[in-house]
């Protein structure tokens, strides 16, 4: 039996075991479900989705021709030994890539969601819409890390843009366009079948954004014999979010708790840093629930991207990159402690495995540039410490937080890298001092860690190593929702 098979046969039974241990309830109106109907309108929403996608392409794209596909292109993209792993950047880069590719996926996936299929059974699309664009939709050969890229990143961000979807389309008119941006495919099944989310209590537990302005420091690679630093004043904007009650989750439905963290840093001359992290359980058990404890565990299934770059608005066109994105399935407990009445201590641990991995290797100005193919392990570590204020809403108060992720990671064999160890580490200290009952004094410190060490000598083509970091110390407001 070839690998491919092999591969195929492990994803069918993994698929097939999860529907039916973990069936989950839809949250649409009506109920039933007519696949007569569900399956060919998801179909078609993809469809639609890799059309406008080629359409951008051809109006705005920098390497517009790839969207001009031709029958001869189709035909020779349909046949499997045209699929191939990158070598290199490419045409592409890391932004497009490892974000652009994880949000086409996550339209397919909220289609699917949106069209009464589960969690489980949607995954399905999100591999098919993928396929149909790397066929169908360029010129180029069919790019497998591509697909993994969309399938697995895909999965994730688009359960959680359809369930935002369903909260806020329960509200007004300005909550139903916000919707509506969340997830298109999600409005027109809406339109087309008169589904809606069935009327209930909002589930966000807690929302916050914070912007301000802030000092950014960042080596990038050598020239020769010169180390490159970036010291240059920025604004930014962190937007964090959590969805349903972590602390006492217990439900065998993927996604019924997770949380979501955007942070956004910009610099003039254009130099950005840009950062998603989201951690879903996929089941989830209460360890404890009484007043001094809370406490819940389960596996749960991560998305973290971090690019920074030059060039934001040409989509990552600079070279003086410190990148790195990883899909992980991680065992995860999440636990508070009630000190008083106004203080509480947070916990949240997370250990696991990084199946799917990827950093740019930047070898300089003279060297190749590589996108790194891996798997490894990871540790992360939310602790929050909040006071909350006499006669001021819960959801504020004087809050101090410190995050710590460290992913540890290793070529794929058999893919086109060489021989490499890639080790990133995300780490920050925030707090914020509260003026009322929304808003706060926000002060915060974010730092990024990218090296890079060949595990064998590479030849002249790269150095013996790379060093990457960037740090973002900011001073803002902060609102809470």
């Amino acid at each position: 039996m070839s690998k491919n098979r092999k591969a195929l046969l492990v994803f069918l039974c993994f698929f097939l075991i999860c529907t039916s241990l973990f069936a989950q309830e839809r949250e649409y109106r009506p109920r039933e479900q007519f696949l007569w109907i569900d399956i060919p309108l998801t179909l078609a929403e993809v469809t639609l989705v890799n059309a406008v996608g080629n359409i951008y392409w051809r109006l705005w794209g920098p390497d517009s021709h790839v969207a001009y596909f031709t029958a001869d292109s189709i035909r020779h993209n349909l046949h499997y030994s045209a699929w191939h792993w990158e070598e290199g950047l490419g045409g592409d880069t890391f932004l497009v890539n490892q974000l652009f590719h994880s949000y086409a996926g996550a339209f397919y996936f909220a289609s699917a969601r949106s069209n009464n299929f589960n969690f489980y059974w949607s995954m399905l699309f999100p591999f098919i819409g993928s396929v149909q664009w790397e066929t169908f939709a360029e010129t180029e050969m069919p790019a497998t890390n591509d697909l993994i890229t969309t399938f697995s990143g895909g999965i994730i961000l688009g359960e959680i843009l359809h369930r935002l979807y369903m909260e806020l389309n329960k509200g007004g008119t300005g909550d139903k366009i916000g919707a509506t941006f969340l997830s298109p495919t999600g409005r027109i099944t809406d339109v087309i079948r008169r589904y809606g989310p069935e009327d209930s209590p909002s589930r966000i537990n807690h929302a916050s954004l914070a912007f301000g302005f802030s000092w950014l420091n960042a080596r990038f690679y050598e020239t020769g014999d010169e180390t490159l630093y970036w010291n240059r004043p920025s604004i930014f904007a962190d937007f964090d979010l959590v969805y349903d009650n972590p602390y006492t989750a217990s439900s065998r439905t993927p996604f019924d708790q997770f949380d979501l963290s955007v942070s956004l840093a910009l610099a003039i001359p254009q130099i950005y840093n840009l950062s998603v992290v989201a951690d879903g359980y996929l089941a989830s058990w209460l360890l404890t629930d009484n007043e001094k404890n809370q406490a819940s565990n389960g596996l749960s299934l991560h998305f973290d991207f971090h690019v920074s770059d030059r060039g934001f608005m040409e989509l990552n066109s600079g070279r003086e990159n410190l990148n790195f994105s990883a899909t992980s399935l991680d065992y995860t407990i999440k636990w508070r402690r009630f000190l008083n009445n106004s203080l509480e201590l947070s916990l949240k641990t997370h250990l696991g495995f990084s199946p799917w991995a990827v950093a740019a290797y930047n070898g300089g100005e003279n060297k190749d540039d590589y996108n790194l193919f891996m798997l490894g392990g990871n540790f992360k570590l939310f602790f929050e410490l909040r006071q909350r204020m006499e006669n001021m809403d819960r959801k504020n108060g004087h809050v101090f937080g410190f995050h710590f992720s460290l992913f540890d990671t290793w070529y794929i064999p058999k893919t086109p890298n060489f021989n490499v160890n890639a080790i990133f580490l995300a780490s920050g200290i925030t707090y914020s001092f509260p003026l009322g009952n929304r808003i706060s004094l926000y002060a915060a410190d974010r730092f990024l860690l990218l090296y890079c060490r060949p595990a064998r000598d590479a030849g002249e083509v790269f150095p013996p190593d790379i060093l990457r970091w960037l740090n973002n110390a900011q001073v803002g407001v902060k609102f809470t929702f």
